[in-house]
């Protein structure tokens, strides 16, 4: 028998789904996303082989992963649980600082493409935008 969640919880997860719902956001609209952004990361000439250097023939478990870690930003319900550090750490001999914006314009492109409201990428590449900038603090930050 599983332990109910404290109010609280349950409250920010009710919150959390009225907000992307108001936004347009969607589990359809986030595998879309998810899809439509690793298309054109792969056919990307920078990033695409870095990517497929790492994720090689495993790319299906990956958008899986991906498409639960932005569900769980959405709407805070937990199936996402991973580090994703340590793995992008593993890339910092060859992932620049300049590989974090074509990585966000394309992700912007990706929510063009997939006809996302403009809410809806606003809320997306807000986030996206600070995990680029968390990424980059922890793969390159060096104190003097």
């Amino acid at each position: 028998m599983s332990t109910p969640h404290p109010p609280r919880v349950t409250e920010a997860r009710e919150k959390a789904h009225e907000e992307a719902a108001r936004a347009g956001i969607d589990r359809e609209l986030i595998s879309n996303l998810v899809d439509t952004f690793y298309e054109n990361v792969r056919a990307h000439p920078a990033l695409g082989p870095i990517f497929d250097g790492q994720i090689q023939d495993n790319w299906e478990p990956h958008l899986e992963t991906m498409k639960q870690f932005w569900g769980s930003l959405v709407f805070h319900d937990g199936q996402y649980s991973g580090r994703p550090m340590p793995a992008h750490m593993k890339l910092k001999d060859q992932v620049h600082r300049g590989h974090f914006l074509t990585w966000l314009a394309l992700f912007d492109q990706s929510l063009q493409e997939i006809g996302a409201s403009e809410e809806a990428r606003n809320w997306f590449l807000e986030r996206a935008t600070r995990i680029a900038n968390s990424f980059q603090l922890q793969m390159y930050y060096t104190p003097h």
